[in-house]
């Protein structure tokens, strides 16, 4: 009997031995969750348009009617997140299903300590393995977890990724090589940059095979001559390759055939940022583990995940470096980290690598050293506007500049100061690396060295997210204060009937953007000048003589029916009635949103162009449009109301009538010219007989001003006069 039940227990051992064993890990991502979700807590809005609020219109859409739509129009869903967020967007209540994306972002993310840390155990051991999934899960860019974008799940599914190509070639089982090009064709889907992975997957297998015995015996048969003509044709394969993509991928094409310089420039601006970002010596340390050590043992393991990571490294790094130079000719010069991030677990387990094994490549350490210093030293110094983005508040697509932004913020750090700080560090990771070799036999005081070293980045990393977040953080608090509570006034009032937004000089969309993101029930966007963009159209409507509002050729077929819309400042007039005002800020201004019950069809009654928010007329001088209405008075009044030296200035305004042309109202006959002058600290008014039907009102002030030449206060607009339209029945005040 006792032999009979002895099995049990020896497997209830067993089974505690592992579960103890998973503790440690199983704390790191407990924790890493906790501060995350503290973060996200804390993040009360999101602002990073349009990334954020085109993926929640692609998410929404499918959640009501099981296609990717931006605004409604139908749109390619860019990857899964769109569907892995859609369910959330079931919960009727805005904050509710936005704070539960963003828990459900939180633990995704963090759970890229789970793969970093398997893949670490091929090679190291598990103290060591833990240090690299602590390190990987306390990067910066952790702080991506409670935006709404696709990092979240891409930065652990892509280390997953590493995880299993780096398997199927350590154990050329069936199972795990079916599971790395499984994993790699899906990558794609996950987010389009990572369509490198199976980049990296092909690359690893050409490394792995390079790197056997059998290809180290027959490379030993070679003469210079050989070597000569192997490096031609590894030149020659990539000019064809070169050509090829070029072929289908206009973007690199253009990077590739024009932009050379600006490839490594911009590259290594991301590639410091993220050195900056983690450390300094996870970066170094990283990338001279790469490199095989002289004498040491044979391990397939290692070698296979050297070959992974350099594949990885060289993969991603192209990527980011092509895409930054593109961008910097179709958008903007821009640190683009933020496509680097994901080789950051390599980098980790490499210094996991090198600290436990307490060897380095001579060359290796020369190499990444020398790489480093420039980067973090010379290159981000250089970089584009200001020396390592230190005049910004947060840079959303490098967090890893976060921690000396903060130092720059609170602590009074200068460039000049980082600048040693990082060389500092620099040629400490160097001293550290090699202390093993130049301190044998004091094995216990390296042993230290080591251990310090390695708390130390944990804790930079960790300082360096909570630096993102607070910034982060900062930004939406801000967001909140532009918006201002409630914010789902819309929603509330209209009770999610569709809602059209209708604004003209906008010169800042995050107001709109916020209240698009708030509001479910604003279903279209517009504006008259088309000073609004996307994610998604824009376009402004099409007009018909009474002021009905239509898309397309068809009046009948594109006719407006929304149930509200949303009127912005100053002076658009929608047929219906006024339900609702929200306030909310923009430039340094509190200004008021309409909400208006629309008449059917949606029909304008009155609008201007050439009016900012602030009620300054524009470099384009400004149009009133009347559509119809009996014939009354326009009250036109236009002041200077600050003391610029700029002289009187004559004003000139002209009335005609309105008429259609191309879809949109043009000044038509001319019915009565204005001369007049405005100086400043001046105000007047002038009153005009207007008539029954649509009239245009054209003002022009001939003599402009920006106000920065004058006060030197940063405002560069070219603005003419203080301007505001009223349409009146009768002549209320005649005497001014």
């Amino acid at each position: 009997m006792s032999a009979v039940a002895s099995p049990p227990a020896a497997r209830s051992v067993t089974l505690s031995d592992r579960l103890l064993t998973a503790v440690p890990l199983a704390s790191v991502y407990i924790w890493l969750s906790g501060l995350l979700m503290v973060e996200a807590w804390q993040r009360v809005t999101p602002w990073l348009f349009g990334d954020e609020l085109e993926f929640t219109q692609l998410s929404r859409s499918i959640a009501a009617t099981g296609h990717a739509a931006e605004r409604g129009q139908s749109h390619s869903p860019d990857s899964v997140y769109p569907y892995l967020t859609a369910v959330f967007w079931k919960i009727h209540d805005v904050a509710a299903a936005y704070s539960a994306i963003k828990y459900v972002d939180v633990l995704l993310m963090a759970a890229v300590v789970f793969p970093v840390y398997f893949l670490a155990r091929m090679c190291v051991g598990r103290t060591a393995a833990l240090f690299a999934a602590a390190g990987a899960g306390a990067i910066p860019s952790m702080a991506y977890s409670s935006y709404l974008v696709e990092e979240p799940l891409a930065y652990p599914y892509t280390a997953l990724c590493f995880f299993v190509i780096a398997k199927a070639l350590i154990t050329k089982r069936r199972s795990w090589i079916i599971g790395a090009i499984a994993a790699s064709v899906f990558a794609p889907f996950v987010r389009t940059e990572l369509a490198v992975v199976p980049v990296v997957l092909f690359i690893a297998l050409l490394f792995a095979v390079w790197s056997s015995a059998q290809a180290r015996a027959w490379r030993s048969t070679w003469s210079v001559g050989d070597w000569i003509g192997c490096l031609l044709l590894v030149v020659g394969v990539l000019f064809v390759l070169s050509a090829l993509i070029s072929h289908h991928s206009f973007q690199w094409y253009v990077a590739t055939a024009g932009y050379k310089h600006r490839q490594i420039i911009e590259g290594g601006w991301a590639a410091g940022a993220l050195a900056l970002g983690i450390g300094v010596i996870p970066f170094m340390a990283g990338l001279a583990a790469l490199f095989p050590v002289r004498g040491e043992p044979p391990s397939r393991e290692v070698r296979m995940f050297r070959s992974t990571a350099t594949a990885g490294i060289i993969a991603f790094g192209m990527y980011t470096a092509i895409k930054a130079a593109y961008l910097s000719t179709a958008f903007a010069t821009r640190v683009e980290e933020r496509n680097l991030m994901y080789i950051a677990p390599l980098l980790f387990i490499g210094t996991a690598l090198v600290f436990s094994r307490r060897r380095v490549s001579t060359l290796g350490l020369v190499a990444a050293g020398t790489y480093t210093g420039y980067l973090v030293v010379y290159a981000l110094y250089h970089v584009t506007q200001y020396p390592y983005q230190m005049g910004v508040q947060l840079y959303s697509d490098s967090l890893g500049f976060a921690i000396v932004q903060q130092g720059n913020r609170f602590l009074g750090w200068t460039p000049n100061f980082v600048r040693w700080l990082l060389l500092a560090i620099c040629l400490y990771g160097v001293a550290v690396l090699v202390a093993p070799r130049v301190f044998r036999g004091r094995e216990r005081a390296v042993s230290i060295a080591l251990a310090v070293t390695a708390v130390a980045i944990v804790a930079w990393n960790v300082t360096g997210e909570l630096a993102a977040a607070t910034g982060t953080k900062s930004i939406a608090l801000g967001a909140a204060t532009t918006l201002k509570h409630p914010f789902s006034w819309v929603d509330d009032a209209t009770h999610l009937k569709p809602t059209v937004y209708l604004g003209q000089e906008e010169t800042d969309q995050n107001p709109e953007w916020l209240v698009e993101f708030w509001n479910r029930s604003i279903v279209r966007v517009s504006s008259l000048d088309g000073t609004l963009g996307g994610p998604g159209p824009a376009g402004g409507p099409n007009f018909t003589a009474s002021g009905e509002l239509y898309n397309g050729d068809d009046i009948q077929a594109g006719a407006w029916r929304y149930a509200y819309g949303v009127e912005d400042a100053p002076c658009i007039d929608l047929a219906g009635k006024t339900v609702g005002r929200h306030p909310y800020r923009a430039g340094g201004l509190i200004l008021h949103w309409k909400l208006v019950q629309l008449d059917q069809p949606n029909r304008m009654l009155d609008d201007c162009t050439g009016i900012y928010p602030d009620g300054w007329s524009s470099s384009a001088d400004s149009f009133y449009y009347r559509y119809s209405g009996p014939a009354g008075w326009l009250r036109v009044a236009y002041s200077r109301p600050d003391n610029y030296a700029t002289g009187p200035s004559p004003v000139h305004i002209t009335l005609g009538n309105l008429r259609i042309v191309d879809k949109q109202p043009v000044l038509a006959h001319v019915l009565q010219r204005s001369d007049e002058t405005i100086n400043s600290l001046q105000s007047k008014v002038l009153w005009l007989h207007v008539p029954a039907g649509g009239f245009t009102v054209h003002v022009v002030v001939a003599k402009k001003f920006v106000p920065n030449d004058y006060d030197g206060r940063g405002d560069r607009r070219e603005l003419g006069v203080q301007l505001a339209y009223r349409f009146t029945t009768t002549r209320a005040t005649p005497h001014k």
